[in-house]
């Protein structure tokens, strides 16, 4: 559990976070949205005292982290930026295995957590892991970027705009990965994005920042819904509020019956995807397949009528 607890920061004599409390519950994803200037990256980076707080305090599992040294407290941590920070002149596996090295970990027990890492990034540890970072594509450097961080089986991994600098593909795949490797390993994460979308698809709460003060804190369905000020009402978009709350559910939990042809859409896809996808291919509706089985249909018709009355 994360505890910020009336933090402020200043830096000259602006205020950059301004008396902040805020709880970050065990196993979950906590998205920090606002513009630039909002004081999200600062929050983040009091989290492990790349800045120092002015005043308040941060408690990580109850321990105030001021009292642990800087270093030992950031090794206990996973910190991921934008544009990946691998080191240019290493490679893969040596990236990778940073953190562990650092820990003193023996080089079996570090090969065989670099290899299980490029395993799960789908990246073959024999064609990656001697590779050096600029003979990598973007994506996948991005990818090593969050391996590394993870290496040495973190609690806690904070990330500061990581998927800023993707292509919409790239990206859209790289979050469903941070997704399913969440729910995987269970870590807490904070992570910081401007994008109102990347948040609501990846946070399990979000907390809306705005001049260095927390606006909001609550799942996305809530601020969605209820915006709690005008500001934060204008980041979520009051014409796409509806289309955003269909991105909360699944095809598979709005199965409707009737026919249909063409290629079927998964179950798991989202409600918003399914609607793109049926306006992309100009179908009326689309057979639906829950592990390979057939199980009903969605219908333009009926994703129409939920954006209607969510």
């Amino acid at each position: 559990m994360i505890e910020i607890e009336n933090i402020v920061k200043t830096f000259r004599d602006a205020t950059a976070v301004d008396h902040v409390t805020l709880t970050i519950e065990p196993h979950t994803i906590c998205a920090l949205v606002g513009t630039s200037g909002s004081g999200k990256t600062t929050l983040l980076r009091m989290i492990n005292r790349l800045v120092q707080p002015t005043s308040g305090s941060i408690r990580v599992d109850g321990q105030d982290v001021m009292s642990v040294p800087a270093y030992a407290l950031r090794r206990k941590m996973g910190y991921v930026i934008q544009g990946h920070g691998l080191f240019p002149h290493w490679t893969i596996a040596q990236n990778v295995g940073t953190v562990p090295g650092l820990l003193g970990w023996d080089r079996a027990k570090i090969d065989r957590r670099v290899d299980e890492l490029l395993d799960l990034f789908q990246l073959d540890p024999a064609t990656y892991r001697d590779r050096m970072p600029a003979q990598l594509s973007g994506g996948q450097r991005q990818r090593v970027g969050v391996a590394r961080a993870l290496a040495a089986e973190p609690n806690i991994l904070l990330m500061d705009e990581p998927f800023g600098a993707l292509d919409p593909v790239t990206r859209g795949r790289a979050q469903e990965e941070l997704r399913a490797i969440q729910a995987r390993f269970g870590t807490t994460i904070v992570l910081v994005t401007h994008d109102m979308d990347e948040a609501i698809l990846l946070g399990h709460r979000i907390a809306v920042m705005d001049k260095g003060r927390l606006l909001q804190c609550a799942p996305p369905a809530e601020i969605i819904a209820r915006p709690a000020t005008d500001f934060v009402r204008e980041l979520v978009g009051t014409t796409d509020r509806a289309f955003r709350l269909l991105s909360l559910s699944t095809i598979g939990d709005h199965i409707e019956q009737g026919e249909a042809s063409g290629d079927p859409l998964d179950a798991n896809m989202t409600l918003r995807g399914a609607y793109s996808e049926l306006l992309w291919s100009g179908r009326k509706a689309a057979p639906v397949v829950r592990d390979g089985v057939r199980v009903g249909i969605v219908s333009l018709d009926g994703l129409g009528q939920l954006a209607a009355h969510p």
